[in-house]
């Protein structure tokens, strides 16, 4: 599943900067939604823009950070994954790139990684309950003051890159899937459920 549907999404979100942003939009309209219907609230946004409904509470600050920074973003995760670096630095920096965005926490950041690179992943609540882990140490200060909390936030999130590691990304994607699927009769198995990720994109 990760190797076909994930890696496809990688391919596609790589091509250019609009690509990207619609990786990182669908990424956000899945917060607090079912996933069943994601893809329809993207073919939404991308019509009615600005105005679709589901950009409700921060989403709308998302889209609008998007539309003016997606060509810089692109570039700075371009140069990250062409960049020499460790799979850890790389992570670290991928994850400041996506935690810029408003409306983003750590594991939304995370999916946006593993959506685009292939690397950390999404401890959203499925797999917080699924894990038994604990949603608090996920969350970040929103507005580090001091050099403690800044500090604190850090190591949040390398604290999060690593646990990822430890479970890998490939595991965290097809787990998750096939969780998913025995949630709902419409989905027909993990592996549809990996699928919609790249079709909800791309129609196909």
């Amino acid at each position: 599943m990760f190797n076909t549907h994930c890696k496809a999404v990688q391919e596609y979100s790589q091509r250019n900067a609009n690509n990207m942003a619609d990786v990182v939009l669908m990424v956000v309209l899945s917060i607090q939604q079912n996933w069943l219907s994601v893809g329809d609230q993207l073919k939404d946004v991308r019509l009615e823009r600005r105005d679709s409904k589901f950009l409700w509470g921060n989403k709308i600050k998302t889209y609008d950070y998007l539309m003016s920074n997606k060509s810089k973003m692109f570039a700075q995760v371009q140069a990250v994954l062409n960049s020499h670096k460790t799979y850890n630095d790389k992570a670290e920096s991928l994850m400041a790139i996506f935690l810029r965005v408003d409306g983003l926490g750590i594991p939304k950041a995370g999916f946006c990684c593993q959506l685009i690179a292939g690397m950390v992943g999404c401890m959203d609540v499925h797999n917080i309950k699924m894990y038994n882990l604990d949603a608090n140490s996920f969350k970040l200060n929103p507005k580090p003051k001091t050099d403690k909390a800044f500090a604190s936030n850090q190591q949040k999130i390398t604290a999060y890159i690593n646990l990822c590691h430890d479970y890998g990304c490939e595991q965290l994607w097809d787990s998750w899937c096939d969780m998913l699927a025995t949630k709902s009769k419409r989905w027909q198995d993990g592996n549809h459920v990996s699928e919609v990720h790249y079709t909800y994109l791309t129609g196909e």
